[in-house]
């Protein structure tokens, strides 16, 4: 099957992320894979492809200059249908349709959760706020919609943005290769050795949609009591240099590490002793996914959408009370204080493999192309 991919850019961010793992595993099945991208900036996904996925960058710096490239790369390729990460494509993809330009099946991919605060976005503007509304009613229009997790499915129908019969519900798969990877480096927690220093690390990008100074601030407060703890950020974004002030202000800068974007995130997870996450809403947090698969414990917020359905409290972490810092302080310290079972962590993450998930995929795209 000749399956064609649409995402943005291959830059940091979990559905980069997804997006790899399920090419190189489609790819593996023996089905020819062509990820499509507004262009190549910032890139530091395809490095990590099967050298079988074939990547096409259309040169256009905005999606709303990817109109004409995008009629040429149909043209050219005749993809049986696009399977497009994020719904903002939908928006080019309906105008092509219209004048008649295109008939190619859409299945799009939910990325955020759909009831958000629009304005909340990175200095999002009123332009690109409707734009991003335009995108979400234009869903109804598409032949299949994913959605990242139940809650957002269920979202989604509530909201009439998609019919029953053209919506489902496929988790984020974890690679392998990064299990294996960690797995080989990795020291398991029950043989770490005392007196060491703890580490709780977050990863994603640094925006305000991940709400950090929650986390900073519980983590102060982990730090007061527990002085062989340091906080590791990986990742980058708009309000680094705020986060960065704010764990001076709280007296937690020499404990805190700033690590920008990492390629190596085997080493990120091998090291790490608790995940943390603080968002004030996720899609499906890749980051607790990757975690709980290379069998290390999780602690989140309770945030709409997706952390709910991954962490089994107690079993492979800590579901915490939405915005309630305290509570999150005091979970990181039973987590780091625990020992954990890290092969009943690894267990939670089954649903999660990516085998079973490119099934679900396969089956979706075989009826749309039809």
């Amino acid at each position: 099957m000749k399956i064609h991919i649409f995402i943005a850019h291959m830059g940091v961010g979990g559905a980069e992320r997804v997006c790899v793992n399920l090419a190189n595993e489609l790819a593996e099945r023996g089905h020819e894979v062509h990820i499509l991208v507004l262009n190549l900036d910032n890139d530091i996904n395809t490095h990590l492809l099967n050298k079988r996925v074939e990547v096409h960058s259309l040169g256009v710096s905005r999606l709303r200059y990817s109109v004409f490239a995008m009629f040429k790369y149909i043209k050219t390729y005749q993809p049986p249908f696009l399977f497009v990460f994020g719904n903002e494509m939908a928006v080019i993809l309906n105008k092509l349709k219209k004048l008649h330009l295109t008939k190619v099946p859409v299945i799009v991919r939910v990325l955020n959760n759909v009831e958000i605060s629009l304005s909340k976005e990175d200095n999002i503007s009123p332009l690109v706020e409707g734009y991003l509304k335009k995108a979400q009613k234009q869903l109804a229009d598409m032949n299949h919609v994913i959605a990242q997790c139940s809650a957002m499915g269920e979202m989604l129908l509530n909201k009439k943005l998609v019919e029953k019969e053209k919506l489902t519900v496929v988790y984020n798969p974890v690679s392998r290769d990064l299990i294996r990877k960690v797995k080989e480096i990795r020291v398991p927690n029950e043989n770490r050795e005392d007196g060491r220093t703890y580490e709780i690390v977050f990863i994603g990008r640094i925006d305000p949609q991940k709400n950090l100074s929650h986390l900073l601030k519980a983590f102060a407060f982990v730090h007061e009591r527990m002085k062989n703890t340091c906080l590791r950020l990986v990742g980058d974004g708009n309000v680094t240099e705020q986060m960065k002030k704010l764990a001076e202000e709280l007296n937690i800068a020499d404990a805190v590490l700033f690590d920008g974007i990492r390629r190596d995130m085997e080493q990120v997870y091998a090291g790490a002793d608790v995940v943390a996450l603080s968002s004030e809403y996720e899609g499906m947090p890749n980051c607790l996914i990757e975690a709980i698969g290379c069998g290390v414990p999780v602690v989140s917020y309770d945030c709409p959408l997706g952390p709910r359905e991954i962490i089994e409290d107690g079993v492979n972490g800590y579901l915490v009370e939405y915005n309630n810092i305290d509570e999150l302080a005091e979970k990181l310290i039973f987590a780091l204080n625990r020992k954990w079972q890290e092969t009943e962590i690894c267990k939670t993450a089954a649903k999660f493999d990516v085998t079973y998930i490119a099934g679900e995929y396969e089956r979706i795209f075989k009826e749309c192309a039809e």
